[in-house]
């Protein structure tokens, strides 16, 4: 009774020690667990409204955070330099040269523009700016929009897109896998030959099919969720084939042969003993899978394609990137794709950490 007691328990305290001793693990854990902070409080982290629009703030460079002023002053408040716009002759370009009269400094915990977090009514933001001044620590956009707050903005959205979808791939992965190994004959033929015709499909050309078949004037939210579908369709083809092969050599272990002759029926059996034993590979499989929902969100973002205002995505933000001239001229606008390069390895070091730490007996035998 001890031993059956302590199996699992150890099992999983091995898992965690061998994880934990992963560097790269834990570090893809603490950039995934920062992503995931940003995304619920985007509202809270990002100073200013990332729909709001000012034309006289225009392409803004991002500013510094200063505490010394030009004549090595210090000040305990933090502030930045705001700028004077001017007018190249020779480039005919606009200029933006530092203003060193005007300092325009940051409040932390300060009354903003208003947004709703669990219902409630708030307007409370860790940092911002009084009155009529702004920082752009990232810059702004061509519509004068801060790029920080809309980054923030966008982790949500990013991420929420990629949790639905990996959400509709995991059970019906985990649904036509389990139910495929667990009854096979000709229910497991069947839908091994749907599996395979799925796997066959060349997927970015139709997700560009399915995608440009969507009306232009469609409602923002209506394309969130039909993309969410149309990049689901085609996803759970091989979480079901991994799932299947698990449940094909559990399905021949004589504890699930032991609870047959008990009696236990195969409801009993999928929940109780298969679904527990093939969660650790699915949750590894989720982990590595969100990063590609991410980029291909982006891609199809990027042009346009993806979705669509009044949504903020990080793919959507690079829309305005799509010329050399823009690119060159304001290199800020590229800012979401740090944010896409951290979401992608964050997820991916996570993932790889989990993967190594889910089997450590192997490691243990050989030691």
């Amino acid at each position: 009774m001890t031993t059956s007691t302590n199996i699992p328990n150890s099992y999983f305290a091995l898992v965690r020690k061998r994880f934990f001793a992963n560097k790269v693990g834990i570090l893809g854990l603490g950039l995934v667990v920062f992503l995931i902070f940003t995304a619920v409080f985007a509202d809270f982290l990002s100073p200013y409204n990332p729909a709001a629009r000012d034309s006289d703030r225009v392409f803004y460079p991002p500013q510094g955070i200063n505490f010394f002023d030009e004549d090595y002053n210090f000040s305990l408040r933090p502030f930045a330099y705001g700028f004077i716009e001017g007018f190249d002759p020779d480039t005919f370009e606009p200029t933006m040269e530092t203003d060193y009269s005007q300092k325009n400094y940051v409040y932390f915990f300060t009354r903003g523009w208003e947004y709703k977090f669990l219902g409630m009514n708030l307007d409370i933001h860790l940092f911002s700016t009084k009155e009529d001044s702004k920082i752009f620590f990232l810059g702004s956009d061509a519509y004068g929009r801060d790029m920080l707050s809309r980054v923030f903005k966008g982790s949500r959205v990013t991420l929420l897109f990629a949790l639905i979808v990996v959400s509709i791939t995991t059970v019906i992965g985990i649904l036509v896998g389990i139910s495929s190994g667990y009854f096979s004959g000709k229910f497991d033929m069947a839908s091994q030959r749907i599996t395979e015709l799925a796997l066959a499909f060349p997927e970015l050309p139709l997700y560009l099919s399915l995608v440009a078949i969507l009306p232009r004037q469609m409602d923002p939210f209506l394309v969130f969720i039909f993309m969410a579908f149309i990049l689901s369709s085609l996803k759970w083809a091989q979480l079901s084939r991994e799932v299947r092969g698990k449940t094909l050599s559990l399905r021949r272990l004589d504890y699930i042969k032991a609870a047959e002759a008990l009696g236990s029926n195969d409801m009993r059996i999928i929940v109780r003993h298969l679904l527990p034993n093939v969660t650790s590979h699915v949750i590894v499989s989720v982990s590595l899978l969100i990063p590609s929902v991410i980029l291909l969100e982006s891609f199809f973002s990027f042009l346009g394609l993806g979705i669509q205002s009044p949504f903020v995505s990080w793919g959507l933000q690079l829309n305005s990137a799509q010329d050399l001239r823009t690119i060159g001229s304001y290199p800020w606008v590229l800012s979401p794709v740090f944010a896409i390069l951290i979401s992608v390895l964050g997820f991916n070091a996570f993932g790889d950490g989990l993967r190594d730490a889910i089997d450590p007996y192997a490691t243990s035998i050989k030691k």
